[in-house]
């Protein structure tokens, strides 16, 4: 632990706040239109910065404004793609976008608030594609991807501080990050068992 303590220490002496915010906010936006990122894990080990160049509150604070930019951003950005690049010159298989909607469907919510649910378990993937071929409303669904970030990362925040408070430095951001990893499996375990009790298993076009 102490060697990627150190690493970790190190790598964030190297990049700078300045650094860390780019490399955070890149992250969210990955998270949300290409892979799955851990964005969770990045947002700890950017607010354990050695030395923030302001109060940690007002550092928190800033990573949380980052966290729901490259929310929004990276959720748009694939919208974009998908409506323009895709459905807008025809180019989305018919089979595609109809086992997108009958996967919604089959959903508890049917509309743009899933977006809110999938906060406590990621059930719809790729947002930013789903509100294209849905034909969801864009301003709505970004409403909510916008709420539901800032909820999710200032609930996460006070908690980060609040381990802070109990540990000294080393020890609190293993507990922060050992709690994170566990938190982003208890989602997926959500996840997985919300799909199985409401049939959402993959099945073929009709």
């Amino acid at each position: 632990m102490a060697a990627v303590d150190d690493f970790l220490r190190g790598l964030l002496e190297f990049l700078g706040p300045a650094g860390i915010l780019v490399a955070l906010f890149l992250v969210f936006v990955i998270d949300a239109m290409v892979i799955p990122a851990l964005p969770e894990l990045a947002f700890v080990v950017a607010y354990s910065v050695p030395d923030p160049p302001m109060s940690p509150w007002a550092w928190g604070a800033l990573l949380v404004g980052l966290a729901v930019a490259g929310e929004a951003v990276g959720n748009t950005g694939l919208y974009l793609f998908v409506q323009r690049a895709i459905i807008g010159r025809g180019h989305m298989p018919k089979v595609i976008e109809r086992l997108m909607n009958r996967y919604v469907g089959f959903l508890v919510l049917r509309d743009e608030r899933i977006i809110l649910l999938n906060r406590l378990a990621p059930i719809v993937p790729f947002v930013g594609a789903f509100i294209a071929a849905c034909r969801w409303d864009y301003r709505k669904s970004i409403a909510f991807v916008v709420l539901g970030a800032a909820a999710k990362y200032s609930l996460l925040l006070f908690l980060v501080a609040g381990i802070g408070l109990a540990y000294d430095p080393g020890t609190a951001r293993w507990v922060t990050v050992g709690l994170v990893l566990a938190l982003v499996a208890a989602s997926a375990v959500a996840s997985l068992v919300y799909r199985r009790r409401h049939g959402l298993a993959p099945r073929g076009p009709d």
